[in-house]
């Protein structure tokens, strides 16, 4: 092995047992002599030409009510710093009865007022209950909240969303809810 070589960072490599050699030859014989090795990079270089999505056609993988982890995935950083975000009202979101509700169109909103880049046009107006008719069913509410029907019919029986119990049925109209997600919005903290 070669005294004094140089790694990838400009320091000397070393072994563990204190020799110094070069980074590069090792990675090559290391490579040569382990056939799966070199099946692997063939593999990985059919796959490194990246194929590019349009705006829409990222974020159309996530659904429209997003949980910590695919916020997590679409700003890159692990679920402890999204909750402290979260808690420190940095990402925009609702808390309702402990659970963090976060809207795919607040988040894109909220990115786009944080780019650094001027928009090319005024950003849209997010209403995030514009495809929701005046009155709402649990069902409607299952789907805007991503929750399952039993955490629905607990949040309406202990009041988390405002509604009507009549005749066995829950009434719950879109403007009660517009100003639950106002209410529960972390980012009307301190706002008067």
């Amino acid at each position: 092995m070669t005294v004094g070589s140089v790694c990838t960072g400009g320091t000397p490599c070393w072994d563990n047992a204190g020799n110094s050699f070069d980074e590069a030859a090792a990675i090559s014989s290391s490579r040569r002599d382990d056939p799966s090795s070199a099946a692997a990079d063939a593999q990985r270089n059919q796959h490194e030409s990246p194929e590019y999505m349009t705006d829409e056609e990222y974020w159309a993988t996530f659904p429209e009510t997003l949980t910590t982890l695919d916020l997590a995935k679409i700003l890159r950083v692990g679920i402890p710093a999204i909750r402290s975000r979260l808690r420190s009202n940095v990402i925009p979101a609702h808390l309702i009865s402990g659970s963090w509700i976060i809207f795919k169109q607040e988040i894109r909103a909220w990115l786009a007022s944080t780019s650094n880049q001027p928009p090319a046009e005024p950003g849209p107006i997010v209403d995030i209950l514009a495809s929701y008719g005046e009155e709402m069913t649990y069902r409607d509410l299952m789907n805007l909240f991503s929750k399952t029907k039993q955490t629905i019919y607990i949040w309406l029986s202990e009041g988390c969303v405002p509604a009507s119990h009549v005749a066995g049925r829950w009434l719950i109209f879109k403007f009660q809810v517009e100003e639950l997600l106002t209410e529960t919005s972390n980012q009307n903290i301190g706002k008067s």
